[in-house]
């Protein structure tokens, strides 16, 4: 006879792993765990058909189940794996390094501009737009402590032209989204066009990067983070204002792909980077909690 659980179970806030990748609805990972513990035993398969980002499948495996999960969606099976499988974190490392070191200032490239103030060279960390026009821009510069905004100038449109008119010369989605109103997207929109020209760029100039990465894992784990950062270097990051603070950076807010009337342009290196650091953490995380990790072809495989 089983005692079924008849007690609440309070939710805890997510752990570094379960920050590394967005999902919608991600369950928490404390009240999935004392399911798989109170309803099974170690060495039994828990089954999960509608996997989300897998945070089931690896709480058993976590806990000495085998687990199967299963998705429709390839980008919920792929984080669920990424998240799952130890992965050689001084290897990782050493190709971002060499990533930064072939790219970052070909990048940066993109995001020059002048201080408002002193007139030194700056790279701006985000531009305001409204209604597809750029009219605020965000950088450091040593003239001064803290961030400092200033007005998008003719130099800045010059340099936004020029790029607008520059060809793509490295692999990016040209294919239609799938028209869902439910979800705003708009009848023969296109995947490119929930990203500036600039940071469309910059993204298609670090994905060609990736792409070169020899080890296969961890080329996987780069696409994990490249992923992770794409929303924040998109157009639906909304600007969020307030009473005494007027222009803070939101986020992807909206279960869907609306783009705000007045949205941030990221930097499209700064955010990789940010994901980066995030998913560094959250690898430290998952492989010191699962130790070993064996993907099954076959139930013969899964049985061993």
């Amino acid at each position: 006879k089983i005692e079924h659980i008849n007690y609440a179970l309070v939710a805890k806030t997510h752990t570094p792993m379960y920050l590394m990748h967005k999902y919608w609805a991600r369950k928490p990972h404390n009240v999935v765990s004392e399911y798989i513990r109170h309803y099974s035993k170690e060495g039994e398969i828990v089954l999960d058909p509608f996997a989300g980002s897998g945070v089931t499948a690896i709480e058993a495996i976590k806990l000495g189940r085998r687990a199967i999960a299963i998705d429709l969606d390839p980008i919920a099976t792929f984080i669920t794996k990424e998240t799952a499988m130890p992965v050689d974190l001084k290897i990782f490392e050493q190709e971002f390094r060499n990533i930064e070191k072939k790219i970052k200032i070909k990048v940066y490239e993109l995001y020059k501009a002048k201080c408002a103030k002193c007139r030194k060279e700056v790279i701006i960390e985000a531009v305001i737009w409204e209604k597809d026009k750029p009219k605020e821009i965000r950088y450091n510069c040593t003239c001064t402590k803290g961030t400092q905004w200033k007005n998008v100038t003719e130099t800045d449109l010059k340099k936004l032209k020029e790029i607008e008119g520059k060809s793509i010369p490295y692999w990016y989605p040209k294919n239609e989204l799938i028209w869902n109103s439910r979800v705003n997207v708009r009848q023969g929109e296109k995947v490119y066009e929930l990203f500036t020209k600039r940071n469309l760029l910059a993204l298609s100039m670090i994905l060609s990067e990736i792409e070169k990465v020899k080890n296969i894992q961890t080329r996987d784990l780069f696409k994990f983070v490249f992923t992770s950062a794409l929303a924040q270097a998109s157009k639906l990051v909304f600007v969020y204002r307030m009473k005494g603070r007027n222009r803070d950076v939101g986020g992807w807010a909206t279960r869907g792909y609306w783009v705000p009337n007045e949205y941030f342009e990221i930097n499209a290196w700064n955010c990789f980077v940010e994901r980066h650091n995030k998913i560094l953490r959250g690898k430290e995380e998952s492989n010191s909690l699962i130790k070993e990790y064996k993907g099954a072809k076959d139930f013969n495989e899964l049985n061993d």
